[in-house]
């Protein structure tokens, strides 16, 4: 048995949550999470008093290594009957879904957890206690936190190590154990401290389970009030974390009565959702950092001066959608006009033209290029320079990440079965209706992308070209 009568100390802390908790362990075919898979999983799952248990084995539909058939004792055979995940995920999605989750190194059995459910389709979040972490600070005086250590050090019996159930007991066995010895304040107060991310304070009844219902993956957000009106539009990487963290700190939150999640492949594509969310329901300017800590962009746009020449123009980048394709992208006037000045003359285009001259250059006055011999006004007409001007365009550099004037960025949730492409340029993302989009945050992940994620990019070339990054 594994009910309250059993753990009656670790029932009541568990409760103080004033939400369910689990305490899961799993097995797996190794330690990948996008190659590997579960073979066995168990939980005692803790609501108020009432103590349930679950635990089934399952087929991984791949070989188990000998190491880990060692190691668990669960080998080919063991699974060859067993369910699929998939066949499991229905009946495990309710128990577990506005649970917190413990666990022994609880990254590893909530990201497979959360992996598995992506497979089929369904998103699952959930705060997370590490109880490697817990005892840790519980026990600081020792170096050794591993559950075999545990398990020796407090006197813990446990059948079997390495399998799913026996591991669960063994935890459960550690953390009854622990509040005996160190008392129930101690303990709840560094458990409370661990729990990632922090649950929020109760919430209206639709959006308590839409939160729940969040996956902790890239997305777009949009939270509504009791209206069914716009207060807040974000895009995430992490969304459940990142969402709970919102809740617990925006004003707005307590307006908050329901939200619409649109699940992404990547941050970029989880911008071009909020770009999506942000024209159907016309939202206002999403919160910001204080403005200080926000960057304002400059780019070139190619302006008429009205008598049929071209110029080059400075202006600022705004949050929102453009049907104009923005070209460089520079943070202040200084490094826009240096750039400049280097674009015209690696281009052979002419300063005067393009009204990129100092200020301080007199009227009436040749440009220093035509002076020096090197200006292409000297040769070019007027529609020969626009076009020069609209061609060279693409090569004015990108801050941050430098000449690679557009690419393509493709994105992927192979979890998921998601995959999507997107034209980069000038700061700015293109948009399948073929509009463009800036948001102050895509020009330090396009430098991110392009440093980390090269095998993911193609650079386009002046003539339309794609080549490997």
């Amino acid at each position: 048995m594994d009910g309250f009568a059993q753990r009656p100390l670790l029932a009541e802390a568990l409760a103080a949550f004033g939400r369910p908790a689990a305490i899961v362990d799993l097995e797996t075919t190794g330690g990948s999470f996008d190659t590997d898979r579960i073979t066995e999983i168990a939980f005692l799952r803790f609501d108020g008093r009432t103590v349930s248990r679950y635990h089934s084995l399952v087929n991984p539909q791949r070989p188990i290594p000998p190491f880990v058939r060692s190691l668990t004792g669960i080998g080919d055979e063991t699974v060859a009957g067993s369910p699929l995940f998939a066949d499991l995920a229905q009946e495990l999605l309710p128990l577990l879904r506005g649970c917190i989750l413990l666990a022994h190194n609880s990254k590893f059995d909530y990201t497979f957890l959360r992996r598995e459910f992506a497979r089929c389709g369904l998103a699952f979040a959930a705060p997370t206690l590490c109880t490697v972490q817990l005892s840790r600070r519980l026990y600081p005086q020792f170096y050794k936190h591993s559950l075999e250590s545990i398990i020796e050090r407090h006197g813990i019996a446990a059948k079997s190590r390495h399998r799913a159930e026996d591991d669960v007991r063994a935890v459960a066995d550690y953390l009854e154990t622990a509040l005996r010895e160190q008392g129930s304040a101690t303990f709840a107060a560094h458990a409370s401290a661990l729990v990632r991310p922090k649950p929020p304070a109760a919430l209206p009844a639709d959006l308590e389970q839409a939160f729940h219902a969040l996956s902790d993956g890239c997305g777009a957000v949009l939270w509504l009030d009791g209206e069914n009106r716009p207060l807040h539009l974000a895009a995430y990487r992490h969304t459940f974390s990142e969402a709970a963290h919102w809740l617990a700190v925006s004003e707005q939150a307590q307006q908050a009565a329901s939200l619409r999640f649109l699940p992404a492949a990547g941050p970029l594509h989880a911008l071009a959702l909020k770009a999506q969310l942000a024209e159907q329901y016309v939202c206002r300017p999403s919160e910001k950092p204080a403005a200080a800590a926000v960057p304002e962009y400059l780019t070139v746009r190619l302006r008429s001066d009205g008598h049929g020449c071209v110029r080059a123009k400075l202006e600022r980048l705004s949050d929102g959608l453009s049907a104009e394709r923005p070209y460089g992208l520079f943070p202040n006037k200084k490094a826009a006009k240096r750039a400049l000045s280097e674009w015209a003359r690696a281009c052979g285009l002419c300063p005067k033209r393009l009204d990129i001259l100092p200020q301080s250059h007199p009227r009436g006055i040749p440009c220093p290029a035509a002076i020096s011999g090197g200006c292409a006004c000297l040769s070019d007409g007027l529609e020969t320079h626009n076009r020069r001007a609209a061609e060279a365009a693409h090569f004015l550099p990108v801050t941050g990440w430098g000449r690679a004037h557009t690419l393509e960025i493709t994105e992927t949730d192979a979890a998921a079965g998601m995959r999507v492409s997107f034209v980069c340029s000038g700061g700015a993302m293109r948009l399948a209706d073929g509009l463009w989009y800036f948001d102050h945050s895509l020009p330090a992940l396009l430098k991110e992308k392009f440093k980390k994620e090269r095998h993911n990019i193609r650079i386009c070339a002046a003539d339309g070209a794609l080549h490997g990054a």
